[in-house]
């Protein structure tokens, strides 16, 4: 018998999300965190776009895709973005055959775990589109594996000459500047919703100026974290670093981001702070006919 792929309707997305358990004491996938901060974002209409969450089977899956439903609803860095989570091999082949996407089209897998690299390149053989390694950034997941983190009322600074207060989005310009990816027009989209939509943290001077910040991606993970040069070595991207853990565990979300290979100087930060990676977590941002 053929088993069909199944789209979920919103009072059965919220079904799944209730489903959903983040585990403090052990390694989420980062998949999960991704799937459970996506769908509950949609829900809450944080998520404006029309997206398709779409499992193996029901109630019982054991994979779900999702993805943009409409690209002319969609904002342009939304429009070719698709994410996968599963716990069964057998239940991502089934997804991978999904009609919801056209892997012909212009597609980017936002940090697609390794584990599911093989059955992915056999999926994407039959269909005849190559997997190119230059477009594929591959990440280890930093976890905040932890219950506790200064609440955000007692994340401070012996510098009196700064503040930490929330990203507004006239600085989107400035984030999309500085970012190795940014400056074009897609980035600064991107970039403004989230100020505009979700939690971020800065560091401001006495004048006001932001000089160190974090943001937070609609799929969960935190993101586009810099520090400009002239006020690097302060601890100043530490102190916005803990100001965002502290919001994400208020909310109930798992703290994490994504860390690419050669960004030692990131993982140097980052395990400081108390996060962690382990093999289970590598992934990849990858690119499809570019």
């Amino acid at each position: 018998m053929i088993r069909m792929t199944r789209s979920l309707s919103r009072s059965e997305l919220r079904k799944l999300v209730r489903s959903l358990v983040l585990d403090w004491d052990g390694l989420a996938f980062h998949s999960k965190a991704m799937l459970y901060c996506s769908a509950q974002h949609y829900l809450d209409g944080k998520i404006p776009w029309d997206m398709i969450f779409e499992v193996d089977r029901w109630p019982d899956y054991t994979a779900v895709l999702w993805t943009c439903k409409d690209a002319a609803s969609a904002p342009s860095f939304a429009r070719n973005e698709v994410f996968f989570h599963w716990t069964s091999e057998d239940g991502l082949r089934q997804l991978l055959k999904s009609k919801s996407i056209n892997w012909t089209s212009l597609l980017k897998l936002v940090a697609f775990p390794l584990i599911g690299l093989t059955t992915l390149k056999e999926h994407l053989d039959l269909q005849g589109v190559p997997l190119p390694d230059r477009h594929a950034a591959v990440c280890d997941t930093a976890y905040y594996l932890h219950n506790t983190c200064p609440h955000v009322q007692n994340v401070n600074t012996t510098d009196n000459k700064v503040t930490i207060a929330p990203l507004t989005p006239e600085h989107g310009q400035l984030v999309s500047k500085t970012w190795k990816f940014g400056g074009t027009s897609e980035v600064e989209e991107r970039v403004h919703y989230s100020i505009s939509t979700f939690p971020s943290a800065c560091v401001y001077d006495q004048d006001g100026n932001p000089v160190s910040w974090i943001l937070f991606n609609y799929y969960g993970s935190q993101g586009l974290g810099y520090t400009l040069p002239e006020h690097r070595g302060k601890g100043y991207f530490q102190l916005a670093s803990k100001h965002m853990i502290s919001i994400c565990l208020q909310k109930g979300y798992l703290p994490f981001l994504f860390i690419e290979d050669k960004n030692e100087l990131s993982r140097t930060i980052h395990r400081k702070l108390g996060y962690s990676w382990t093999e289970a977590g590598r992934c990849a941002y990858i690119h499809l006919n570019c």
